[in-house]
Formats: structure tokens, sequence, C-alpha cells
């Protein structure tokens, strides 16, 4: 995970008087890295003035946060 990600990350939960356990560190940094996965293909595709309809598959969320 990027150091200004895991930064604003830990005054996020700061903020909210929440600390991480071990290891939820490097489970937030699979979920953020697919999260910018995604954001980057989705930037990467040229709908010109089409709208964007954005659907949820749950099967998606288990397949990255089991492994």
């Amino acid at each position: 995970m990027e150091k200004i990600i895991e930064q604003s990350l830990m005054a996020q939960l700061a903020r909210e008087n929440l600390e991480p356990r071990p290891g939820d560190l490097a489970e937030f940094a699979k979920i953020i890295e697919l999260y910018v996965e995604n954001l980057k293909t989705l930037h990467s595709v040229n709908l010109s003035a089409d709208e964007l309809a954005p659907v949820f598959r749950p099967e998606w969320t288990g397949k990255y946060l089991n492994e």
C-alpha cells in the first residue's frame, strides 16, 4: 500500500477512534488495490457521451478477500 494511502487510512481510523488489529492493514491493502485497479480500468474506457450504470456483483468480493 502506498504510504500516502496508509497515512490517510490511519487518519480516518483515528478520527473514528478505531485502532487496526495486526494484519488489518494488509487486508485493507488488498481491498484498496482492487478498488484502484478497477478505477484505472473504468477511467481507461472512452464512454463518449454514454452514461455509466454501475453493477454490484457480490461474487467479486469473495474472490479477493479470501485469498
